[in-house]
């Protein structure tokens, strides 16, 4: 019997489309073992890396096509669709060329990170919320992971406050381990409209940590160290589980 309480995954990566840290994996475990208490669907980019024939993308033409504002501009919102394999649970991809369709997910082939992925995070919970809107599917919970889902616990209280489909949502957040570069600078805070009162912290990360209702850290080598997911991800589902029935009280 489908469970009546939905779950939304915002998401960096998820395996097997992209894969860049630990947190590919958990995302993954996530789904597989909530699968049966949660009506859950994963939302992440679709990055250069990954292929349509490969991995079986297809684009939804209804969920296409919206222009998503960043900065004073506007860029088109692409959605594409696939399953994750042994799992009923479908993937939607936000596609974009200028923000997505590059050769690294976070960083170039060299290892230096994008200069823009504030930009790019701000784009993608914006595209995810647009998504969510379509498709009249309000989450109970919203789990975000890593860099790019960074800044979705704070759009959903604030772009989002009033909204039906958003303003019951309880978030958690998940870190991940990836150098996403430049921080939240004042000048982009300004620029994006988003809150330059310290309230979006100095990075994503910051950002995330700071204004979802709970968060999950991966396991960490020792306090204050850099996350490093060497834990028993077979675990991750059931502790997540717990924080969601808590967040939901």
């Amino acid at each position: 019997m489908a469970s009546s309480r939905r779950l939304l995954i915002v998401t960096s990566e998820a395996e097997p489309f992209a894969e860049q840290s630990g947190t590919a994996t958990l995302v993954r475990a996530l789904a597989r073992g909530l699968e049966d208490d949660f009506d859950a669907r994963i939302m992440m980019p679709r990055y250069g890396c990954v292929g349509d024939r490969e991995n079986s993308l297809h684009e939804v033409i209804r969920l296409s096509g919206d222009e998503i504002e960043v900065g004073g501009q506007t860029e088109t919102l692409n959605v594409k669709v696939a399953s994750l394999p042994d799992v009923r649970l479908q993937v939607y991809f936000m596609d974009n060329d200028a923000y997505f369709g590059r050769d690294g997910m976070a960083a170039s082939k060299e290892g230096v990170p994008y200069e823009d992925n504030a930009e790019r995070a701000l784009f993608f919970t914006r595209a995810v919320m647009d998504t969510v809107r379509s498709l009249r599917w309000g989450p109970d919970v919203v789990h975000a992971f890593g860099w790019a889902g960074g800044l979705t616990p704070l759009l959903l209280r604030t772009e989002g406050e009033g909204q039906a489909l958003f303003e019951e949502a309880r978030t958690v957040f998940t870190p991940d381990d990836v150098d996403a570069g430049p921080g939240l600078t004042k000048g982009f805070l300004e620029a994006t409209n988003l809150p330059a009162n310290g309230e979006a912290g100095h990075s994503l990360v910051e950002a995330g940590l700071g204004r979802a209702d709970a968060s999950i850290p991966p396991p960490a080598v020792e306090a204050g160290a850099a996350p490093q997911f060497n834990g028993d991800v077979e675990e991750h589902p059931r502790q997540a589980a717990e924080v969601y029935e808590r967040v939901l009280a």
